[in-house]
């Protein structure tokens, strides 16, 4: 299967069944499958509650070999997720497989969002922070997704 053909697959999978909090699609279908925009939304009782985190998606041309290049657009507090909007999250990385789909991608990062891996991390003060002091974590991811987050929909 072709590249845009595998792409446009899942392209309609995320139309005929959307993710619960989060899409993807094509930034212009018409023209260019590769670069697609997306977003997630923070889960009910979270810091992130009420907030919608835009990404970026890059599609490399042997997708699905490779993993795509997912970045969070919106400024978002999170332990496994930098200041630059890279994300640590293994299944972008190590234990990637051709096996999974853009929606399958969307459901992790929402569950990533929402429950941070303590283990692994990019912006350490998050990090750190979520290790020894959650009130304190929860109430500065809940700042920044007041500040970033909630005027952006």
């Amino acid at each position: 299967m072709t590249l845009i053909r595998r792409l446009t697959h899942h392209y309609v999978e995320i139309q005929k069944n959307p993710p619960p909090l989060c899409y993807a699609e094509p930034k212009d279908p018409s023209k260019d499958m590769i670069h697609w925009i997306g977003w997630i939304e923070g889960a009910e009782e979270t810091p992130y509650t009420g907030g919608k985190f835009h990404l970026s998606i890059d599609f490399p041309s042997d997708f699905p070999f490779k993993p795509p290049r997912i970045k969070f657009v919106t400024p978002i507090y999170h332990p496994n997720i930098s200041t630059k909007g890279i994300i640590c999250l293994d299944i972008l990385h190590s234990q990637w497989s051709a096996a999974l789909t853009v929606r399958t991608l969307l459901i992790s990062l929402s569950s990533l969002l929402n429950d941070p891996n303590p283990d692994h991390g990019l912006n350490n003060d998050a990090l750190q922070l979520y290790r020894t002091n959650k009130e304190k974590y929860k109430e500065i991811a809940k700042q920044w997704t007041i500040m970033h987050a909630m005027n952006n929909k």
